[in-house]
């Protein structure tokens, strides 16, 4: 009776042991930068020991058809890598959903829930499938192309804010006139800070600024604008010298009829410009989109809006959009194809020749696309420092619906964290390049250089500013 009560016992135990190790699912709840989205994308997948299983959104949450990096709703699930030595033995699923860079900072530091993709589907899309399942949850991480300090949702309490990178961004015209279709705008090949300055109030300049003909005084070039929420509008505005919220003139372009509007409210939401629409884009989880004036919500709208052929007879698709390299490169009929320079200055070393280059598999062909040295040696200023805000113990939350822990979810000077890994910075040194750390974003900047580089690592830089649009100076 003994043995047996003590083999009873033991078994328990046993049972209790093997509960106890069983693993479990860590979440991670990525928002933010819509720019930056496809960085993050691709990031997240050396985070696993092998290849995730990735679900997409559908167009109705936040997601679209093509399934790859630059869609802005995804989920992946898998095994994390040895590197994450905080989350080893359990089940790693990032969820993104990338609403804009300025409401991701809003979404983290005011705990309001987003839908995300969550794991399940089968139906195929992209390199993954379509996800079938969704959870209402608070993002952990925000991602934003302009600092918090540069916004009104600065960081303190349980919030900490971490530099990520550098991205640059780059002057696009419209396609219609690169084609051919309409000559106006070949005059149209530089953009200056000073016509910035006086285009972002009116949200137009007469083309006579260009081309210095009288009889275009009264032909405008409109400045296509995202909502207010948007990094990348941010970015813009401060190498102007506006504040956050000071007035810029928001037109939409009505692709069907090839003419402009201002909109009378946001509350109109649609895919493109047209029958009074106020927003250009998805209406967001419980129309926040619309909560941000009015504007397009992410650079895939204004490429399809810069894009947009209109054949009516005296009507012109005359527009300029400041826009991340990636976004860019989808304008026109070739990569780039209508980039135009900005104060006479180019952000990489190709300078005009970027617009030569060819996407392929083996990476670029023609001229060299991925020095960044007129960014990182202060010389051409349109480019935003990319930040992360994040919760520091998501226990201390007044609902906690996270399943990570402030041990798992660390900091980026906290090695084997989550952010210890994917958000690790080498040393800055304007001498030498420290060697990344295999599952950071900053070595899937590194790894980009040989295919399509649309950020610059920190450790590259030998100037610095202090806040978006600041002042740069030497480090």
């Amino acid at each position: 009776m003994k043995n047996k009560m003590l083999l009873t016992l033991a078994l328990g135990f046993a049972g209790v042991t093997s509960l106890t190790a069983a693993p479990a699912t860590v979440d991670v709840y990525l928002t933010g930068s819509t720019a930056f989205r496809a960085n993050v994308y691709t990031a997240c997948t050396k985070l696993y020991s092998s290849a995730p299983t990735i679900y997409f959104g559908d167009s109705n949450h936040g997601g679209d058809t093509s399934g790859n990096a630059k869609t802005a709703s995804w989920c992946m699930t898998g095994t994390p890598i040895t590197g994450l030595t905080n989350i080893a033995g359990n089940t790693l699923v990032i969820h993104g959903l990338f609403t804009g860079s300025i409401q991701g900072i809003q979404t983290v530091e005011q705990h309001v829930q987003l839908t995300f993709a969550a794991p399940g589907g089968t139906s195929a899309v992209g390199v993954g499938y379509y996800a079938t399942n969704y959870v209402s949850k608070t993002p952990t991480i925000g991602f934003s192309d302009a600092s918090a300090a540069s916004t009104p949702f600065t960081v303190s309490g349980n919030y900490a804010q971490e530099d990520v990178c550098v991205v640059p961004f780059i002057a696009v015209k419209s396609k219609d006139f690169a084609t051919g279709n309409n000559a106006l705008l070949t005059n149209v090949v530089n953009l200056t800070s000073e016509q910035l300055f006086h285009g972002i109030p009116n949200g137009y300049l007469p083309l006579s600024a260009w081309s210095l003909k009288s009889a275009h005084t009264n032909i405008n070039v409109y400045l296509v604008q995202r909502t207010l929420d948007s990094g990348t509008r941010r970015v813009e505005t401060a190498c102007s010298g506006y504040q956050y919220g000071d007035p810029v003139g928001v037109y939409i372009f009505d692709v069907t009829n090839g003419t402009y509007y201002l909109p009378a409210s946001s509350a109109v939401v649609g895919s493109v410009g047209g029958n009074g629409v106020g927003v250009v884009g998805s209406a967001g989880l419980n129309g926040a989109n619309t909560n941000w004036g009015t504007g397009y919500v992410g650079g895939g709208q204004v490429a399809a809006a810069l894009n947009a052929s209109v054949n009516n007879s005296g009507t012109n698709n005359a527009q300029i959009a400041i826009m991340s390299m990636s976004d860019a490169q989808s304008v026109g009929v070739t990569n780039w194809a209508t980039a135009i320079s900005f104060n006479g200055l180019w952000p990489t070393t190709a300078g005009a020749n970027i617009r030569s280059n060819t996407l392929s598999s083996f990476g670029f062909t023609g001229a060299a696309t991925n020095d960044y040295t007129p960014v990182t040696s202060g010389y051409y200023p349109l480019w935003g420092k990319e930040i992360l805000v994040h919760v520091v113990d998501p226990a201390l939350l007044t609902v906690n619906d996270q399943t990570i822990t402030k041990t798992q979810l660390g900091t980026q000077a906290k090695p084997g964290t989550f952010l210890g890994v994917f958000n690790a910075q080498t040393v800055i040194s304007t001498n030498l390049l420290g060697v990344p750390l295999v599952g950071s974003i900053e070595n899937e900047i590194e790894l980009s250089k040989t295919n399509l580089a649309t950020a610059i690592r920190l450790n590259e830089m030998k100037s610095n500013r202090s806040d978006v649009g600041g002042e740069i100076s030497p480090f």
